[in-house]
């Protein structure tokens, strides 16, 4: 059974031309999450879906605006099943190119505000929709607009590719940039290489750059550009473009990188690309005796620790016990190691 408490109705004022005006309140109802997934699960949403998602008739915003509101209405469903519907419903738009729907449904969908509240997984004091059909509406949305920004950069490749860089530079659009990113693995070689050049140019000034040549770097694997990348990347992009090249590069490439990166990079991204390539370099010996050495190194010495804790071969444990016996900064650095390494695995073993 439904478990519920209504929430008090209320009226939320805005002022509009000094006068104070009440929006309409919504009813919100919270119940437990098992319960609403049940009731979302007892009747069939999917035949609901399917006759409002009609590809032919999306383009009518007046008659499917029409269907929503008897789908949003009927009594004879629960509240889950009929938010779960409407769900499914968005989320169905998002294999559908823009122009197939109607500017004024995406609308109401963005609008939408929740009825049926669970309290948060991690928090039981917060109450949250348990089908968020605003910000799947809003996710849509923001696909459309990355498809179209893809498609305008498609374009620049064949024509003028520095003027990719100096928009995605120019632009504080995630979507933007982001289908900007989505164009270069479709894109020509030599248009990539232009890319990649005109950004290298100004790479030094504009770290924002970093995930647009993260993203070249991973298809042209050129080395002074990945060599760049760790001199003067920065921000979130630089460490999902080292994840990039840690699945793209070959280990050669990446363990000389890897030690230009610790003898050359600031310490934060050498730290980084510690981080995102050892696990796949960890029986590389000249690389496990260059962090051993850096365990003293008051920059790199923890990254290095940490990295050395990670499933370490026998060759690795024989080298942090032999430093580890000791009260310097490379032998409490190692003897953490080994306790991260036995609290990891419960032994220290290979």
């Amino acid at each position: 059974m439904k478990n519920f408490l209504t929430l008090v109705a209320f009226f939320v004022f805005f002022v509009v031309n000094g006068t104070a005006v009440a929006v309409n309140p919504v009813s919100t109802t919270q119940w437990d999450r098992s319960s609403a997934m049940a009731a979302a699960r007892s009747v069939n949403i999917q035949k609901a879906v399917y006759e409002i998602g009609n590809i032919s008739s999306l383009t009518d915003g007046e008659a499917t605006l029409r269907q929503l509101e008897l789908l949003e209405t009927r009594v004879d469903w629960p509240q889950p099943a009929r938010e779960a519907a409407l769900f499914e419903f968005t989320r169905s738009l998002a294999g559908l190119p823009r122009e197939a729907v109607a500017a004024e449904v995406m609308q109401h969908l963005q609008n939408y505000q929740a009825q049926t509240l669970v309290p948060h997984e991690d928090h039981d004091n917060t109450l949250v929709p348990l089908f968020n059909i605003r910000g799947a509406a809003v996710g849509i949305e923001n696909g459309w607009r990355r498809a179209e920004f893809a498609a305008d950069a498609d374009k620049l490749l064949e024509t003028e590719p520095s003027r990719l860089v100096t928009g995605y530079m120019e632009s504080a659009d995630h979507n933007r940039r982001s289908g900007y990113l989505d164009a270069l693995p479709n894109a020509d070689m030599i248009d990539v290489e232009a890319v990649q050049s005109a950004a290298l140019e100004q790479f030094d000034q504009n770290p924002v750059l970093t995930p647009l040549i993260g993203a070249t770097v991973v298809i042209t694997g050129d080395t002074f550009a990945a060599q760049q990348l760790l001199i003067n990347g920065r921000g979130a992009g630089l460490s999902s473009a080292l994840r990039q090249l840690d699945e793209g590069l070959q280990a050669p490439e990446k363990a000389a990188l890897l030690i230009f990166a610790i003898q050359n990079a600031p310490a934060g991204n050498a730290s980084l690309a510690i981080a995102a390539w050892w696990p796949r370099l960890r029986h590389e010996a000249d690389i496990r005796d260059l962090l051993v050495d850096k365990l003293a190194d008051p920059a790199l010495g923890a990254a290095a620790a940490l990295a050395l804790a990670q499933r370490p071969d026998i060759q690795t444990i024989k080298a942090l016990q032999d430093i580890a016996n000791g009260d310097s900064m490379a032998a409490r650095r190692a003897q953490m190691a080994l306790d991260i390494n036995r609290d990891l695995t419960g032994e220290v073993q290979p």
